[in-house]
């Protein structure tokens, strides 16, 4: 048996438990969001999509259009290279300040989608020190895990906003240690929302850093749509912060807000970030117009 037949054993399996995916065919209608075509058996029907990450149709607007309509006459489609190489436009360094501004961080630095700022940041960081432990919530993102599960750190995982049982972890690490806790303000699975003001005095009281997980919260909440910290008023508490630009913000790609020399050394060693080319011009122009329009609409 080859590799070729052992991933056709396993898709059978998949099959036979009733697991296996088939995407649907469908086409976003700007003018009827959240309406779609449905291409399927040669024909093609109107259905009603509600599972859709753009939660607040931004991908339609015509403040995005228009910046993307501007951009392209400006720059073309593609970055045309990674961000060390030639794919570093005005673009992106506007986009990169207006996060860092939207989070009250000192900088911010963009990736080719959240589930890779997650895996790349983390597992960066969490190799940095050769004696670290982090400390994940029970129902952190897969991205999160993965970055975790790459990073040299000692991994301990505690129940889902249990402050107590974070508590004795802490307590049994080594004093010595660099420490991170990693978790989320909106939980994808339950909805539920993380105790960051908690969770934060909790970690800087053993002198952990903080590391948020803000995707499903970012252009929802806070005066200016900066999520969940932002409108609890505990901004100032969370280190770092990790985005998306693919859900209320309604384009591609995703980010980390936070002191700019940690941003400044992901970027110099990080090979997610080093050897990806970078978001096209056209998707930072929008996302920049889509930030900057919920700073002022909410």
């Amino acid at each position: 048996m080859n590799l070729f037949d052992i991933c056709r054993n396993e898709l059978d399996r998949i099959k036979a438990e009733d697991r296996y995916r088939v995407f649907a065919d469908l086409e976003k209608q700007a003018d009827k969001f959240p309406y779609y075509k449905h291409h399927q058996d040669g024909g093609v029907e109107q259905v009603l999509v509600w599972c859709s990450n753009d939660y607040l149709a931004m991908g339609q607007s015509d403040v995005l259009r228009d910046a993307v309509h501007e951009a392209v006459e400006q720059t073309g489609v593609g970055a045309g290279g990674t961000r060390n190489i030639s794919g570093t436009s005005h673009y992106h360094v506007a986009l990169e300040d207006e996060l860092a501004d939207w989070h009250r961080k000192e900088a911010a630095l963009l990736f080719t989608s959240g589930y890779i700022a997650n895996e790349a940041s983390l597992s960066t960081l969490l190799s940095a020190s050769p004696n670290m432990d982090v400390f994940s919530d029970q129902k952190n993102h897969a991205s999160m895990i993965q970055g975790i599960r790459k990073g040299k750190a000692r991994k301990h995982i505690f129940r889902h906003n249990d402050l107590t049982h974070l508590r004795e972890l802490l307590e049994a690490a080594d004093p010595e240690s660099h420490k991170m806790v990693a978790f989320e303000s909106v939980y994808s699975m339950d909805g539920d929302i993380g105790l960051i003001e908690e969770i934060c005095d909790l970690a800087h009281e053993f002198n952990a850093i903080t590391y948020l997980d803000e995707v499903h919260a970012v252009g929802m909440y806070g005066p200016r749509g900066a999520g969940i910290a932002e409108r609890d008023g505990v901004l100032d508490k969370v280190d770092l912060i990790e985005g998306t630009l693919g859900k209320a913000i309604g384009v591609h790609g995703g980010y980390l807000a936070g002191p700019s020399h940690v941003l400044d050394y992901i970027r110099s060693v990080a090979p997610g970030f080093i050897f990806t080319t970078s978001l096209p011009p056209m998707v930072a122009a929008a996302a920049t117009a889509s930030i900057r329009h919920l700073k002022e609409s909410g």
